[in-house]
């Protein structure tokens, strides 16, 4: 017996014309490309109805007010739907009034509803027959019942329309996410999409996961999304290698957090270094242990730390707004008292370098490195305060071959409250900018994510970073309480897991780990990476992790098919990946959906990998 191929592809339904088309511009595109979604995309305005929606694994109504007036879809399409979803394909509506699969909830009565925070299902809310085993549902498992997000500013949640059907997600009271089964499929309906604004809440706020789950867990099984592979890796800033403060070995936290799996990436203050700590960095680096780049060129001085290799304040004279030079020890440029000696920008003045400063700096950087070597340089490059300079772009791009980073702002701007954040996807695109500064009026402690190119100074970089910046204001702020830390640390990198962002643990070395006991620092890199070892966590360094989602970004999940006769999968890649990355395949068996991550290799043009399910199909981990 001959068994055709089932698609396990997502169709998307849009109609240009609506007044809520935007909505799926602006959000519903921006996670299916963050997500690795391997959809077509339908306008009900302009193109030819699909022959048979039963062959997609997935239908996706992409905004709200598709078909406002019932003048663009026939009563025969808004049967086919139906039909499709009863045959087993699954449904996802962003639009509260379609379909219509049940009578008005009466819980759903009251219309626009201003919602202040969203509040997941306890055990209060009722449950119906068919998922009642299934508690917690898949789509909000990953948060606790009861559990409550803060929203930024109020949101007008339209009623639902929806039959018997359980209610995940509340906002003001009135369902906001709501599953229910029609037929042989499951139905999953929002109430709306206001949420996905950072003004709101916005990406990597809390609510990602349970807008991927609700893909995956109304789509036909076997259902596969290219995703992010759990990566988790460590970024340190203002790097001085201060550990003997502490009578322990310049560089010891790192290999602490190296013993827990963390490979941290080293912003260096490069004439902070003594040679006893650049011959351990060079140890760290070669064994693939930390990758490290420099970030400035030393610290001066600060409050509360006394180390022979920190500058002496008494060996700068101040003259009125400039300052005199310090001792040219390794042709060490001049910098004003009581700041960093930057590299990139002259952060003092809010303007790059003049071009033969900039080029002064950049020299002497590289003699600094001639007499170090061999001493690898990390490809990616994170300035000081992230402030670049575009006369040093060159330099760094060409002469270092460094092609990643993690760049919020443009070049020649200053950190500071006037200066917007870059417009990049995944989720930056279609937002007026806010502030790059840390401030909270301007949205400036807002999750960040980036995963795309950026030209700076004509020279192509590809931008990743991930800073959840609304948990404790900036970065992870690591200290002597263990359990605030580690709790700190988990939510974040558990933020990042959840949202498929890549996970960073982002801290700084002057500002924060030199305070810290050495056993308390031990307990705390241990601790988290506990909290996190559910996820099956993949420890890289941010060189790889930036090298993974960039592959991601150049190549797609085109399409995918099942043969259920033996059990393959076969999923089709466009595009170029330099390194090896993965894609999830979901399965389900008795309820319980479990997924495994299977790998795709490098590849230039087209490649399709193919990957067996065993009979009954539970093989892989709950995800």
């Amino acid at each position: 017996m001959t068994h055709n191929p089932a698609s396990m592809n997502v169709l998307v339904l849009v109609n240009w014309f609506s007044a809520g088309h935007g909505e799926a511009e602006r959000v519903v595109f921006p996670y299916l490309e963050h997500l690795g979604v391997p959809y077509t995309v339908v306008d009900v305005a302009r193109d030819p109805w699909p022959e048979r929606l039963a062959d997609f694994a997935l239908l996706i109504i992409g905004h709200r007010l598709l078909d406002p007036r019932g003048r663009r879809l026939a009563p025969s399409q808004r049967r086919a739907v139906l039909e499709a979803v009863e045959a087993g394909t699954g449904l996802v509506s962003f639009d509260p009034g379609f379909p219509e699969v049940g009578k008005r909830s009466p819980a759903a009565s009251v219309e626009n509803k201003a919602a202040e925070t969203l509040e997941f299902a306890d055990e209060g809310d009722e449950y119906i027959p068919f998922i009642r085993a299934e508690r917690p549902h898949y789509i909000t498992a990953r948060h606790a019942p009861g559990e409550v997000l803060d929203l930024v500013s109020p949101i007008r949640v339209p009623s639902l329309t929806f039959g018997d059907a359980q209610v995940l997600v509340r906002a003001a009271g009135q369902p906001l996410v709501v599953a229910s089964r029609l037929g042989q499929g499951r139905v999953v309906q929002w109430a709306t999409l206001g949420w996905a604004h950072s003004r709101v809440l916005g990406p990597l706020a809390g609510l990602d996961d349970v807008l991927w789950r609700s893909l995956v867990w109304a789509a036909r099984k076997p259902f596969a999304l290219r995703g992010l592979a759990p990566l988790v890796t460590m970024r340190v800033d203002d790097v001085a290698g201060v550990g003997e403060l502490w009578q322990q070995s310049p560089f010891y936290w790192t290999h602490d957090a190296n013993r827990q799996g963390f490979k941290p990436w080293l912003g260096l203050f490069i004439y902070n270094l003594t040679e006893r700590a650049v011959n351990e960095l060079r140890d760290l680096i070669q064994r693939g242990l930390a990758t490290g780049s420099p970030h400035a060129f030393g610290l001066l001085s600060r409050p509360g730390i006394e180390h022979p290799h920190f500058y002496d304040r008494s060996l700068v004279k101040r003259s009125g707004n400039e300052a005199d030079e310090f001792p040219r020890r390794h042709g060490r440029p001049p910098y004003p008292a009581d700041l960093d000696e930057f590299i990139f920008y002259d952060h003092l003045r809010g303007r790059p370098w003049p071009d033969d400063e900039a080029q002064r700096r950049l020299a002497a950087v590289d003699e600094w490195y001639r007499v170090h070597a061999p001493l690898p340089m990390s490809r990616c490059v994170i300035p000081h305060w992230g402030e670049f300079g575009t006369n040093t772009v060159e330099h760094v791009h060409e002469r270092w071959r460094a092609d990643l980073g993690e760049f919020t702002m443009d070049v020649d701007e200053r950190f500071a409250l006037r200066t917007p954040w870059l417009r990049l996807a995944p989720f930056r695109l279609h937002e007026t900018p806010g502030t790059a500064a840390i401030d909270d009026r301007r949205r400036g402690k807002r999750p960040e994510y980036y995963a795309d190119f950026v030209n700076l100074a004509g020279h192509r970089f590809f931008s990743c970073t991930t800073v959840i910046r609304d948990d404790a204001g900036y970065e992870w702020f690591p200290d002597n309480d263990v359990a605030a830390t580690v709790g700190r640390g988990v939510r974040q990198l558990r933020r990042a897991l959840d949202s498929m962002a890549l996970a960073v643990l982002f801290t700084h070395e002057t500002d924060h780990l030199y305070r810290i006991r050495p056993d308390a620092w031990a307990a705390e890199v241990e601790q988290t990476a506990r909290g996190i070892a559910a996820y099956d966590p993949i420890y890289v360094t941010l060189d790889d992790g930036i090298r993974y989602v960039r592959a991601t970004r150049t190549s797609r999940l085109r399409s995918c098919s099942f043969h259920p006769g033996g059990g393959e999968v076969e999923a089709t890649f466009l595009g170029s990946a330099d390194v090896p990355t993965h894609f999830y395949l979901f399965t389900e068996e008795g309820g319980e959906i479990n997924s495994r991550l299977v790998q795709v290799p490098s590849f230039d043009g087209r490649t399709v990998v193919t990957a067996h399910i065993p009979p009954g199909g539970k093989r892989g981990q709950s995800l």
